[in-house]
């Protein structure tokens, strides 16, 4: 049996070497809790600052290894910056309002994403956390002086907003996942792609997703699951969390939806997605422990 499986991952070994991944898996890798600590807006400035795109925070599945989230892309909705009042002011608005702007970067393999939600909302008093266009490794922590007041130690920073409640196909987050965000992937995708998916860091417990999934979807106006893999329940305590997912193998013209639960009174927000990517040949590795994980899911041999 062991000779068996040593040479079926070296089968598989060589097929992703040579680019040529016949079937697409996923699984949750883990979630990256409490990101820098306790992060809310308001009091004086200098704010505090979650660190997702900070290298000055170790980042405990970073697939890159250069401490930052999102390195590849990111995607992240409701946002606001405000000065000096960084804790004004909350509402719901249509998805592509400028209002709370949605801070979207994805990789050029991705061919095109889909909003999934009926609501976007931001400005309440939610989580700041680094500003993905201005950070991405060092921290500058000389930004503040730009501002008006001008304020020692000031990185820079955004407010999170967040999509929620029910899905365009009237999912109710409160008894089945419901759709938040989709991608699909186009030309020269990576072996291995690693999803993030940011929540928690609100107001209050309730509003975060209590479990995310990640979900294969197919078909079009109205897609359908081909398969998932979940988060399973998560902690909600109002620090920014980041909950990783592996998509191996996948083909131009697989498409990926990013799903949510509610808590009881809740609506299953989410935040932001990100994505992440390692060179050859490390992912080679990486790829074979996701193909061969019992939480995996595996489809279509070509």
């Amino acid at each position: 049996m062991k000779r068996w499986a040593s040479t079926l991952l070296l089968a598989l070994a060589a097929i992703v070497a040579a680019g040529r991944v016949e079937a697409v898996s996923y699984s949750y890798v883990g979630t990256d809790y409490d990101i820098g600590g306790t992060f809310y807006p308001g009091g004086t400035a200098p704010y505090v600052v979650a660190p997702w795109r900070s290298s000055d925070a170790a980042k405990a599945f970073d697939i890159d290894g250069n401490d930052v989230y999102g390195t590849a892309g990111y995607a992240m909705f409701a946002t606001q910056f405000n000065y000096p009042n960084a804790g004004c002011c909350g509402s719901s608005v249509p998805f592509a309002s400028s209002t709370y702007p949605n801070l979207i970067s994805t990789p050029n393999w991705i061919a095109g994403t889909q909003n999934l939600t009926t609501n976007k909302v931001g400005g309440w008093g939610y989580a700041l956390v680094d500003d993905p266009t201005l950070t991405n490794g060092p921290r500058n922590y000389n930004w503040g002086q730009s501002l008006a007041p001008p304020v020692n130690g000031q990185v820079p920073y955004v407010k999170i907003g967040i999509l929620d409640g029910n899905d365009i196909f009237g999912n109710n987050p409160q008894s089945t996942p419901a759709g938040r965000w989709a991608f699909t992937v186009g030309a020269n995708a990576p072996a291995v792609i690693r999803v993030g998916v940011m929540t928690d860091g609100l107001d209050a417990t309730q509003w975060a997703a209590s479990e995310v999934v990640l979900a294969e979807v197919s078909g079009s106006p109205t897609p359908s699951v081909v398969g998932s893999v979940t988060s399973g329940t998560v902690t909600r305590d109002r620090f920014i969390d980041i909950h990783t997912f592996d998509i191996v193998g996948a083909q131009p013209g697989d498409s990926f939806a990013i799903m949510a639960r509610a808590a009881s009174g809740g609506f299953g927000a989410i935040s932001a997605v990100t994505f992440d990517v390692i060179p050859e040949p490390a992912s080679i590795g990486i790829a074979l422990t996701a193909l061969g994980a019992l939480a995996g899911f595996r489809r279509r041999l070509r």
